[in-house]
């Protein structure tokens, strides 16, 4: 068990000297941290809506595709309730 900790911390840790060590970081690093960064700002707007446009049209789909299943639910129950006399 103890040997298997030390060889996981040591793939692990390794990676992350190694890094640092050197000057050069990935360009692909740089864009995901402006990302996390722009997920990170406190500005009063909830996670799942920072993402900026597209973020606020799939929750607004969403909430629509919502709505038209619940009041298809409650026709459903209507005419369940109140069949029609044939």
């Amino acid at each position: 068990m103890n040997t298997t900790r030390a060889l996981v911390r040591t793939f692990t840790s390794g990676a992350v000297r190694r890094a640092v060590a050197s000057d050069k970081v990935h360009p692909g690093y740089q864009k995901i941290r402006s990302k996390m960064f722009q997920f990170q700002v406190d500005n009063g707007v909830p996670i799942h809506l920072k993402g900026g446009v597209l973020d606020n049209l799939l929750f607004l789909s969403t909430l629509g595709i919502s709505a038209v299943g619940l009041g298809m639910c409650f026709q459903f129950f209507y005419t369940m309730s109140f069949p029609k006399k044939a």
